[in-house]
């Protein structure tokens, strides 16, 4: 996948960093089963506002998504019932995915105990993924010393009630390395500790939106992407040092997840040909930042949310509004993603800055989807199988690290994505294509 330094050295950054990540000898990583992930916001009552994701359930399971949070500010401040946590955990059952639970900071012991003894329990409701907390820094409500302090005390809780259970924290609002790096191998160090028999911790996540009120297009093409990359890059060289540090190998190597994401966390508009998080533009960054979970080995990446359209702001979702309920654009590019990039991640690159790449192979199957982020330049494109783009002459050059001596030529158009996919000796079987035109007019990606 294309790494862009900043949008004012992206074009030569594109074809310096082509060239390095082609010949780099990037390691194929297989994609994990829960990637394709999506948080449980709106549901009827939350907060006393009108949800309607128990109208959409058939639309998210056709997304491909395999995990669903129940988590973010709302369920931190008013845990659902118990009969509300068995109809989400219920309904994300049907779907064929997983719940991830969010247990709330101030749940004492005795509580923590009963709701993952529950959750454990032989039957359907089952929950394998949990998490502590949501954002306690965000409006400075906690020091990292309380934050210390609870993740212990619940993690040993759900640790004693659930051993096979897989724990994630601490879900901030974003990377705060000096934060991170004291719970995660540092002086208040908790991926180290064991209970029960088993590590305490599991896995760490962050949230990352970032676009604040203002911001322009190159900020959702360019440099918002590269923020969520460097915070990536950051987590991963923590957990790399942790794992080193405590011997965690194989089966218990932390995990990581980004389980909030989005364009901006403040909306400007609904606008398809704008850069909100309702634009045709939020879902290939949506699908991008997809691509470096699968480069970087991510357990799940949750976008928030499925659907919250009562208000513009605050308006996030993958699905659009009432009564229709129209799929976006971030919609259709994690279908895309979940249907026909499967297997493992192997590298790709290309000459041209607003062009990404995002590719996969799996036993019978080459797949490369290529977004086109330029407003009006359509590119005639050279793809090569191989690291070596010698025999590719075309304005814009892609190489995929398959290791074949193949070629193939087309052309991608302005503001449009298309996904090809091929055998596994390089011949194409299928080409699928979507727009900003198909957006603006509800038309889902067409098959060719």
């Amino acid at each position: 996948m294309t790494v862009i330094s900043n949008k004012w050295c992206a074009r030569t950054f594109f074809i310096v960093s082509a060239f390095l990540f082609a010949g780099a000898g990037v390691q194929a990583q297989p994609i994990s089963a829960y990637l394709y992930g999506q948080n449980h916001w709106l549901a009827d009552g939350d907060e006393g506002r009108v949800g309607y994701i128990h109208n959409l359930w058939p639309q998210v399971k056709a997304s491909g998504v395999k995990t669903v949070r129940i988590g973010g500010n709302g369920y931190e401040r008013n845990f659902p019932s118990r009969n509300q946590l068995n109809k989400m955990v219920d309904n994300i059952k049907s779907i064929g995915a997983e719940p991830l639970l969010q247990i709330p900071r101030h749940f004492s012991d005795e509580a923590t105990k009963e709701l993952v003894a529950y959750y454990t329990r032989k039957g359907n409701r089952q929950i394998k993924f949990w998490s502590i907390g949501n954002e306690p820094m965000l409006h400075e409500e906690y020091i990292i010393e309380e934050i210390h302090q609870y993740l212990v005390r619940i993690a040993k809780a759900m640790r004693r009630a659930g051993p096979d259970i897989k724990i994630f924290m601490f879900d901030e609002a974003w990377l705060r390395i000096p934060e991170y790096s004291a719970l995660v191998g540092g002086r208040l160090d908790v991926v180290g500790l064991k209970e029960n028999g088993r590590w305490l911790i599991d896995g760490v996540n962050f949230h990352s939106y970032p676009n604040g009120p203002k911001f322009v297009r190159d900020d959702v093409v360019f440099t918002g992407p590269k923020k969520i990359l460097d915070q990536v890059l950051e987590l991963q060289t923590l957990i790399k040092n942790a794992n080193a540090k405590y011997q965690r190998k194989g089966d218990a190597a932390l995990l990581w997840g980004l389980t909030e994401f989005n364009v901006t966390y403040h909306n400007p508009d609904r606008e398809v040909s704008g850069y909100g998080n309702t634009s045709f533009l939020a879902g290939q960054f949506t699908a991008e930042i997809f691509g470096y979970g699968m480069q970087y080995s991510a357990y799940m990446l949750n976008p928030w949310c499925i659907n919250e359209s009562d208000a513009v702001a605050t308006d996030f979702g993958y699905l659009g509004l009432p009564r229709e309920f129209y799929p976006r654009s971030s919609y259709y590019h994690m279908q895309l993603l979940s249907t026909y990039l499967l297997g493992e991640f192997i590298a790709s690159s290309d000459n041209q800055a607003y062009v990404k790449t995002i590719a996969t192979r799996d036993a019978g199957t080459i797949a490369i989807m290529i977004m086109n982020q330029h407003q009006t330049d359509t590119f005639e494109f050279g793809l090569s199988f191989s690291k070596s783009s010698a025999s590719v002459k075309s304005p814009l050059q892609i190489n995929v690290a398959a290791n074949l001596d193949k070629t193939f030529s087309s052309h991608i158009a302005a503001q449009s994505t298309r996904v090809y996919v091929f055998d596994k000796n390089a011949s194409l079987q299928k080409t699928i294509s979507y727009s900003l035109q198909d957006n603006m007019v509800f038309k889902a990606p067409q098959v060719e």
